[in-house]
């Protein structure tokens, strides 16, 4: 049953606010309905439902340009605010060193996520590629070539078969063996031309599964033409690579940058209990030590004493 078309104008005017709110919210930030004090405070960026992916790199699940829509890769959609105007403040406020690392970390991590899942969608892909086929791949002059090599031998068959016909039969047999022998050379070539042939392609950047050697109006004489050129322009290809790229950087990054205050205390922590454990075992040690110079004290003199009874005994 179809909703009324005063119930269909209310829901289709809603949807037209939360268009315009998202747009406002990526243009001036959550907070601009808020009091000129809390405005200039310019940490809008802090806000629960702020895009920190976005602040230090880009979010490809925005729900506004999401790089997988429509594809197989889609992880669902991010309703987070993704906005130019507070990733200008997050780069220009006194805070962002103590945040920044922390969304990069967090950034890293999820971008690895990303290409693990690609790097497993391509080795699936693979395993689905049909086999290796012979097949000929020619030069766009050899193609020319044995186009007009073959026209010349269509020429001299026609040529003996009128000459047969004309009873002269020495120059027929003539033109038969020249035909031949052209027949001969255009093999040749088509051999020397051919080879075991990858017919499906996955790229190693995407997963993408193509045809290498379709033809493409495009880049006609291109090494690799057809689908597999026209996917490298294509929105998940570049997606992609620029994951690959970002993934890179921040790698490089963390590498170099300096722990942070949670690693710091965390490596703080295991050093003392390090220390602590190496401690323990000599003073254990040395208490165990103690403990047996103590009974061997007692028992001599305990034995000690035994004799120095017995002797006063006997001497009475």
């Amino acid at each position: 049953r179809r909703s009324p078309p005063r119930a269909r104008a209310r829901v289709g005017a809603a949807e037209a606010m939360d268009d315009a709110r998202k747009l406002l919210d990526s243009l001036m930030g959550p907070s601009r309905d808020k009091d000129f004090e809390e405005q200039k405070k310019a940490d809008g960026w802090k806000e629960r439902n702020v895009c920190k992916r976005f602040l230090v790199g880009f979010c490809p699940n925005d729900a506004q340009d999401n790089w997988f829509k429509n594809t197989r890769r889609d992880t669902g959609i991010c309703n987070k605010i993704h906005s130019v105007h507070l990733r200008e403040l997050f780069e220009k406020h006194e805070d962002r060193s103590k945040y920044e690392q922390e969304y990069e970390r967090e950034f890293l991590q999820y971008l690895e996520g990303l290409v693990s899942e690609a790097d497993a969608w391509i080795a699936r892909e693979k395993r689905n590629c049909r086999p290796p086929e012979k097949q000929a791949k020619f030069p766009q002059h050899v193609k020319e070539s044995i186009a007009l090599m073959q026209t010349q031998s269509d020429n001299l068959l026609k040529q003996a078969e009128d000459l047969a016909e004309a009873g002269n039969l020495t120059a027929s047999k003539e033109m038969v063996a020249n035909a031949g022998k052209i027949k001969e050379d255009i093999d040749e070539m088509k051999e020397k031309y051919s080879g075991c042939t990858s017919v499906e392609e996955v790229c190693e950047v995407c997963g993408v599964r193509c045809e290498p050697d379709e033809p493409g109006a495009a880049i006609p004489n291109a090494e690799h033409n057809g689908h597999y050129m026209a996917h490298l322009g294509g929105k998940l290809h570049l997606s992609y690579v620029k994951i690959r790229d970002k993934v890179k950087e921040l790698r490089e990054k963390v590498k170099s940058a300096p722990p942070s205050k949670e690693e710091e205390n965390s490596s703080g922590r295991e050093k003392r209990r390090s220390r602590s454990r190496g401690g323990a075992a000599p003073a254990a040690a040395a208490s165990a030590r103690r403990t047996e110079t103590a009974r061997k004290t007692a028992r001599r003199t305990e034995t000690a004493t035994r004799t120095g009874t017995a002797t006063a005994a006997g001497g009475g």
